[in-house]
């Protein structure tokens, strides 16, 4: 059985793309919020009722489990402005691109989407053999984008090793040393992750998974490349294709362990561990060939997972129905947050391929057919996302609900209902008021490093914000490379870091504002406090004097807040009564129409 023995990668290098999203529709908010004429005024309060339910983000260089390719080798697809809408409505936060377009990363900018850029394969040699054009690179495509389009990792190459060009072999680690120290010398390399994607040429005997290593031709260049990544903390980029395993053996591979379905799967002796799919098998051969290789602590990410819905008649498997199996049951996968049989602990995290069937990309008819969309914005097939277009919800539209069967009355009660939800909305912010804080982001973009200004650049920093009660500060670091403690004013101003009140060791460290007057927080590393990595912040009440309500305003507020909704429920409630009177026969239609 050779489920796992792909010797090459079937698809062209510098094809294949990843990110991440978040919420709803705010462009599209005027006709899809509300319904008839008789409530128009109450579109005026969407946007504020879209801010309600929209997700606050953090930084992290992951969020979550899922994330998918954007790629654009077409002439076709959504523009990168419908883009961002349409990964906010099927709620993908980690995106992966293959080049640092500039479009792409100003249409991402505010978003609150995680993106990975690429640096393609045909810049390698420049980079790797000049440090200037490296720092400029980073600079102008990177750095400039900061902090508003949240670049979290920079792709140096794509499947460079096993791959048919030889000569970028020998340059790809200079190329991801120089690009690294570009970010390290601009204060990026806290908050931008260097990698670089395999593919499973890289590998020999991967079956069973416990017998997975390096090819010896790659070792040669693979083992410093994996001792540079285990240095600087970086991951295992796997490009992993059950498809294609299938595709190449048929006649030898169960399809349903390929697609997540009920089958005995396969046993490793060695590893004394039963597979159920082909995806956490090679996730393990990964681990067992880094093992081999002597990193046994490097994570691996799946960069590029995916089934094609339509292939050339040589391509077995390729088809609609496999596709949506396929990606269906892996969203479902993703989403327990679990490991693989020999590395349970470590989440499986993956970025899927492809967003859109790219029509411009050549090799087999499958490169055309991984897209989960069409080039329209809509879905290829359903997985429980939501196209561009209203008519790809599996749930019926706000805006096709009159012409559904919905009565005024009913319509009006939604309306009212939403208005209602505001409501309690604006109530719990007034009485929130004064005791929810704000977030800072400690150094800003840079985050908490060893700044080249010394002790001036953090005293900035807090001389430029205003620090109340309940405020937030967030350290932005690299668990292991720095981490943040709290001291007294004497050992702060000593860089004694010997004595510590409190140690926050994972980044990113949280830390609430719990009381007036002054903060003092160092790395403890040895020498980073002398080097100028030190805050103090200086606490005030959490309301300025000017802003503190009177009492007597306080109470008019609070009694106003609570009875406003009490009085539009009674209004809804009479509404879906006299609507209930005047109009008992459409509620067969209702529920006949809903049905369909």
């Amino acid at each position: 059985m050779a489920c796992l023995r792909r010797r090459k990668h079937c698809v062209q290098p510098q094809q294949r793309v990843s990110i991440p999203v978040l919420i709803v529709l705010a462009n599209q908010v005027p006709h899809r919020c509300f319904l008839s004429q008789p409530i128009m005024i109450f579109r005026f309060f969407c946007p504020f009722f879209i801010l309600f339910f929209t997700p606050i983000a953090s930084v992290q260089a992951f969020t979550g489990t899922y994330g998918i390719n954007y790629g654009r080798i077409a002439n076709n697809i959504p523009s990168p402005d419908e883009v961002v809408t349409l990964l906010r409505a099927a709620k993908i936060r980690n995106v992966r691109i293959y080049d640092a377009d500039h479009s792409v990363l100003k249409a991402f900018s505010g978003t609150g989407l995680d993106i990975v850029v690429g640096l393609p394969n045909g810049q390698l040699q420049d980079m790797s053999s000049n440090a200037d054009h490296a720092l400029n690179w980073v600079k102008e495509n990177v750095q400039s984008f900061l902090p508003d389009t949240r670049i979290r990792g920079i792709a140096v190459g794509n499947e460079v090793l096993g791959g048919g060009d030889y000569s970028l072999w020998g340059v790809l680690l200079g190329a991801v040393k120089n690009i690294y120290n570009a970010t390290k010398k601009l204060n990026l390399d806290q908050l931008v992750q260097i990698s670089t994607a395999n593919s499973f040429a890289v590998f020999v005997d991967s079956y069973p998974p416990s017998s997975c290593k390096f090819s010896d031709s790659v070792n040669q260049y693979m083992k410093p490349l994996l001792e540079f990544f285990q240095q600087i903390g970086s991951p295992f980029c796997l490009n992993a294709y059950p498809f294609l395993a299938y595709a190449s053996d048929p006649e030898h591979i169960d399809i349903n362990y390929a697609l997540f379905q009920p089958t005995k799967g396969i046993y490793d002796p060695m590893y004394r561990l039963h597979y159920d799919n082909m995806l956490d098998a090679q996730i393990d051969a990964a681990y067992a060939a880094l093992e081999n290789a002597g990193f046994n602590k490097m994570e691996v990410i799946v960069t590029e997972t995916g089934w094609a819905s339509n292939g050339d008649e040589s391509e077995a498997g390729a088809n609609e129905t496999n596709a949506r199996t396929y990606n269906y049951n892996l969203r479902k996968r993703l989403a327990k947050k679990k490991g693989t049989p020999h590395r349970p602990k470590n989440v499986v995290k993956a970025y899927i391929f492809a967003l859109f069937n790219e029509n411009s990309k050549p090799g087999h008819l499958s490169e055309r057919n991984y897209g989960l969309f069409k080039a329209d914005g809509s879905i290829s097939y359903d997985i429980g996302f939501h196209g561009l277009n209203a008519g790809d919800s599996s749930l019926l539209s706000l805006k096709n609900i009159n012409t559904q069967g919905l009565s005024r009355s009913y319509t009006m009660v939604f309306s009212l209902s939403s208005m209602i939800l505001l409501i309690f909305w604006i109530v719990a912010m007034a009485l929130a008021h004064g005791t929810e804080g704000e977030e800072h982001v400690v150094g800003g973009g840079a985050g908490w490093i060893i700044s080249p200004a010394g002790a001036s650049f953090y005293s900035s920093f807090a001389a430029n914000n205003t620090f109340r009660l309940n405020d937030t500060l967030v350290f932005n670091f690299k668990t292991g490379a720095h981490n943040v403690v709290t001291l007294s004013k004497k050992d702060f101003e000593t860089c004694n870091v010997n004595d510590i009140m409190e140690s926050f060791n994972t980044g990113p460290a949280r830390i609430t504002l719990n009381r007036s007057g002054d903060f003092y927080f160092a790395c403890a590393f040895p020498s980073h406090c002398i080097l100028g990595q030190k805050l103090r912040v200086h606490v005030t009440a959490s309301l300025a004097p000017a802003e503190a309500p009177s009492p007597a305003v306080s109470r008019h507020s609070r009694a106003t807040t609570v009875t406003l909704p009490l009085v539009l429920i009674a209004a809804a409630i009479n509404v879906l009564h006299i609507g209930a009177e005047k109009e008992p026969s459409n509620r067969g239609n209702l529920v006949h129409k809903t049905n369909i």
